[in-house]
């Protein structure tokens, strides 16, 4: 994503940038643990057919070999034959024949059972296990402790109408980038900012170990997703073991989520805070693009134009969030004012350059009515997949908030969109 850093701190400047990469990284994330209930039944029906396909192969051949042998004693028994043979042979016959339609049902009745069984399975999956929902949090950074961490997991959770049953809060800090450009070569093509260390390799260690531990203890995955485990704690490590300046939200299970972030010495408390929150919720949109991807049949890579609503979402749910926290109410102000000042410095900017003007656009669209904010703040437009059909660019009305979302004012110290803007 294109950044502009118009009239902007180097606290703010830095604090979008690492925001904008962990946006990309939350979602190659995603690839490495795909949790659906749907995609396991769909397996296990898999399976069962590939069973019934070789039960039907093996009685078949051995079909054939039995009419074999009864073709070649026919044809010794009718070398012999006599009148009073061929009644018996008749006889005979027709109690080979009930016997043989005797066999062929029961064969067929086996066989409906076992189908009946197979759909029954793949219709009745093992019954979900209720268990107490489990948040944990770790700060390893000065500044911020392990309890104020918990605190905004379990402020986020409680927002929501359908929070994950497991969320794990995890921040360490880094401390200044050691140039402007990303590293992928060092984080396996994830692209971040390599930065220098706070933490010494053995404490590093140790924060790695603390997230793997974390996803190793969890209860209720798929086994696909268990498979997956070791791949994804390792790509986390390399994160923190190269100082990458991440914010992402790793999702290994459907129902375990979290939120990682890097402190890095370029930001306060309250940009940690909004970015912590953002990348929260982000692990509490259920229903994301992965997610929906086999629920709507249609490619992850082709929907990449409606994350401009998801990551709009999550950013005004961080500075929201965050205002909250502080008991503060100046949120939507802090949401225009930085667009606004983005804008300035690049005015023919489009909506997917960033999640400042995303944010922006959110406040637009509240204003129309379009969308409301509790739905925003509890995760309601994600608790299913109708809003990839209802936020799409070319969905009715979205083609206004593309073309006015940059139409923001500012009079008095007050940044705001215009009677004429919003009911236009």
């Amino acid at each position: 994503m294109k950044m502009n850093a118009a009239r902007e701190e180097p606290t703010v400047r830095f604090a979008r940038r690492v925001v904008s990469a962990g946006l990309l990284s939350v979602l190659a994330f995603g690839g490495l643990s795909a949790c659906s209930s749907d995609m396991a039944s769909e397996d296990q029906s898999t399976s069962g057919s590939n069973d019934k396909t070789s039960s039907l192969e093996y009685d078949g051949s051995e079909s054939e070999s039995s009419k074999d042998e009864e073709a070649g004693n026919e044809n010794e028994d009718s070398s012999n034959e006599s009148a009073s043979s061929q009644d018996e042979e008749a006889g005979n016959e027709n109690e080979d024949s009930s016997n043989e339609q005797s066999v062929d049902d029961s064969q067929v009745s086996d066989s409906e059972q076992q189908e009946t069984s197979e759909v029954e399975d793949s219709e009745n999956p093992e019954p979900v296990v209720e268990r107490a929902p489990a948040r944990v949090a770790k700060s390893y950074a000065d500044g911020v402790s392990s309890d104020e961490v918990l605190s905004w997991v379990n402020a986020a959770t409680s927002k929501m109408i359908s929070p994950p049953t497991d969320f794990l809060g995890l921040v360490w800090p880094i401390g200044y980038a050691l140039d402007d450009n990303p590293d992928p070569q060092v984080f396996d093509g994830d692209p971040f900012l390599q930065y220098s260390d706070v933490l010494s390799a053995s404490e590093k260690k140790e924060v790695a170990g603390y997230f793997k531990d974390w996803q190793a203890g969890l209860q209720g995955c798929d086994p696909r997703e268990v498979r997956d485990f070791d791949e994804g704690a390792a790509r986390v490590e390399r994160w923190i073991v190269g100082s990458a300046n991440v914010a992402t939200a790793p999702d290994p299970c459907f129902e375990s989520r979290s939120a990682v972030v890097a402190w890095s010495g370029e930001w306060n408390k309250l940009t940690l805070k909004q970015v912590f929150f953002h990348e929260t919720y982000h692990g509490m949109q259920k229903y994301l693009l992965r997610q929906c991807s086999p629920v709507l049949g249609r490619q992850e890579d082709d929907m990449n134009d409606l994350r401009w609503f998801s990551e709009g979402t999550a950013d005004y749910f961080g500075v929201y969030m965050a205002a909250k926290d502080d008991g503060r109410s100046d949120y939507v102000q802090t949401m225009l004012k930085r667009a606004y000042l983005d804008l300035r410095g690049d005015p023919g900017m489009p909506l997917k350059a960033n999640t400042y003007v995303q944010t922006a656009a959110m406040v637009l669209m509240l204003e129309r009515g379009m969308i409301s904010e509790d739905k925003i703040v509890n995760g309601g437009y994600f608790t299913n997949c109708d809003w990839i059909n209802k936020f799409d660019p070319n969905a009715p009305g979205m083609d206004y908030i593309f073309e006015n979302f940059n139409k923001i004012e500012v009079s008095g110290g007050k940044y705001f969109y215009s009677e004429s803007t919003i009911s236009g």
